[in-house]
């Protein structure tokens, strides 16, 4: 028999164990998330098969009067000069397919810019990637003064080609961003964002100048995340109708619908795949 000191130790750690087991709060379930080794989701690669819509999605900035296609009358849109890292001589082309692809002369974005911070070596883009996504950095950056920049992750290798352990990223278009935060401070990675923390006004502002270019082809984004810009922009004057061709939500994460798709692991950070510019084609393949 054991000795009465044993026993009254066995049965206080039986009691803490079971209290334990009864009391054990329920953690919630996380949604997968992509850290910063980029991973493309294998759902991505289900869009390639997609083809992209036949006119260039162009959203002007008034909410009221949203479209999506050329606007009528409105200037054609001027692609501004990217700044790259160091400067180079002759301008970048992007050959392939995004899964199956090269970048020559590639733009190196630089480590930091009015309105961004790239993160990592592989932040070798087009001209074109490089230009807007400079651009759309500046613009937020002059909407909303005093606030973190935004946080570029993997574009491309230099040359292009496999980016361990992308899918894609290997012509120079592909992109993934960090969502834009309310959290003070500045951010050097990807976090896991949800409606406790998207700044909604500032990750639309960065997204709408990327759109009102054309040059988008898709976005790859998290259903939920979705969902919650797509309300907040209905609550500001947006219609259900000018948000249609935009955003695959409400119709479902299975609908191949809108720019905006969903895609597993992204939770914490958003995918662009820009178009292939004009002069790369027909080596280029959207």
């Amino acid at each position: 028999m054991l000795p009465l000191f044993l026993r009254a130790l066995l049965l206080l750690t039986l009691a803490s164990l079971l209290g334990c087991s009864d009391e054990a709060p329920q953690r919630k379930k996380r949604r997968p998330v992509d850290r910063m080794v980029f991973r493309d989701a294998p759902e991505e690669n289900a869009y390639e098969r997609i083809p992209l819509p036949p006119q260039r999605v162009r959203v002007q900035a008034r909410p009221n009067s949203a479209t999506v296609g050329n606007v009528a009358g409105a200037p054609p849109f001027q692609m501004p000069t990217p700044v790259c890292q160091p400067g180079k001589d002759e301008p970048s082309r992007s050959i392939g397919p995004p899964t199956d692809g090269q970048l020559v002369a590639g733009c190196r974005m630089p480590a930091q810019g009015p309105g961004y911070i790239a993160v990592g070596a592989n932040v070798f883009g087009t001209d074109n990637t490089v230009a807007l996504l400079q651009m759309a950095a500046y613009r937020v950056t002059q909407q909303f003064q005093g606030v973190p920049a935004v946080v570029i992750g993997a574009i491309s290798a230099d040359g292009g080609g496999f980016l361990k352990p992308h899918k894609s990223h290997q012509s120079g278009r592909d992109v993934d961003i960090a969502y834009l935060r309310t959290t003070k401070g500045q951010p050097r990675r990807f976090e896991l964002t949800d409606a406790s923390n998207l700044d909604m006004e500032r990750t639309w502002a960065f997204l709408e100048a990327l759109l009102s270019t054309g040059e988008v082809g898709w976005v790859f984004m998290d259903y939920e995340i979705q969902a919650l810009l797509y309300e907040a922009l209905l609550d500001n004057g947006w219609t259900e109708q000018g948000l249609a061709p935009i955003f695959q939500y409400p119709a479902g994460a299975n609908v191949a619908r809108g720019v905006i798709r969903h895609a597993t692991g992204h939770a914490d950070h958003f995918h662009v795949r820009f178009r292939c510019p004009e002069r790369d084609k027909p080596d280029c393949v959207d």
